[in-house]
């Protein structure tokens, strides 16, 4: 029996992953994006939003960053791989992979003294502070600076993969 796979419409947030598992569109813009590269299954990494959030830097499978429009991301069907703790919205209950930090060496340790490490998973209370279950089931609440720089994966039980 395969499983389904949760296809959304990624955040437009920096350092958002996603796998792309299809495009949509007319034949002139899917054909654009094929030819820069961006293809179903292609990991896509945003690095930066423009200020006023008509243009995106994006890195497609760690090659050379491409800005696209909006409109033009709006095209892709994704699968989420990695979002930052401050954009996950949630009632609670979910449960997720570190899958990195951010910071400096400091943010390590602080994060290391909080129980909370890279590789282990945490389960999100709620987004209310950012307050994070870790694997001692020791409640460790971030705020919204220390929720942006760690990056989250999705765990499968979310019904996110």
């Amino acid at each position: 029996m395969e499983k389904s796979v949760k296809i959304v419409k990624i955040p437009f947030v920096a350092n958002t992953e996603c796998v792309i598992t299809a495009l949509e569109g007319d034949k002139n813009l899917t054909e654009r994006m094929a030819q820069m590269g961006i293809l179903p299954g292609s990991r896509l990494r945003i690095v930066r939003v423009s200020p006023l959030g008509g243009t995106v830097e994006v890195v497609i499978d760690q090659s050379e960053s491409l800005a696209l429009r909006i409109e033009e991301l709006r095209r892709l069907n994704c699968k989420l791989t990695a979002i930052p703790l401050s954009q996950i919205s949630l009632s609670g209950g979910k449960r997720y992979r570190v899958q990195k930090f951010l910071g400096g060496k400091m943010f390590f340790q602080k994060m290391r003294d909080a129980g909370i490490e890279v590789g282990e998973e945490v389960e999100i209370l709620d987004n209310l502070g950012f307050r994070l279950k870790n694997k001692k089931n020791q409640i460790v609440a971030l705020g919204r600076g220390e929720a942006e720089k760690i990056i989250l994966e999705p765990l499968e039980e979310n019904g996110q993969e």
